[in-house]
């Protein structure tokens, strides 16, 4: 089959064997709206959900999908270091990242975890 007619909503898992998720902060992120994207995630498919949880927080507050693996938060200020937690979208399995993320992060800068889902 002709890459060109695989079907829209057929899925591949990604293989990035022996790396971990990594997080890479959007350029344009401040403490006010977070963009995240994760890199290299191996195995289980698309992410369904994230969430980031802040420094002495308890609370995991929902992160929206922008596009492809870029995740936003927009209520601020926010402060780090920060956990992140991911959902895949078919099977459900979850991951926490904890304080991945510095507390001292800046954009265009890539946090790696020690996780992956294979």
């Amino acid at each position: 089959m002709n890459a060109m007619c695989v079907p829209f909503d057929f899925r591949t898992p990604c293989k990035y064997r022996g790396k971990n998720i990594a997080f890479r902060v959007v350029e344009g992120s401040t403490t006010f709206w977070l963009s995240l994207l994760v890199e290299f995630e191996d195995g289980d498919g698309d992410i369904g959900s994230m969430q980031l949880k802040q420094a002495n927080s308890a609370q995991w507050q929902d992160m929206k999908h922008i596009w492809g693996a870029t995740w936003s938060l927009t209520p601020g200020p926010l402060v780090g270091p920060f956990s992140v937690r991911l959902t895949t979208l078919t099977t459900k399995k979850t991951l926490s990242a904890q304080d991945v993320i510095p507390r001292n992060w800046t954009p265009k800068a890539t946090y790696t975890s020690r996780l992956n889902f294979a």
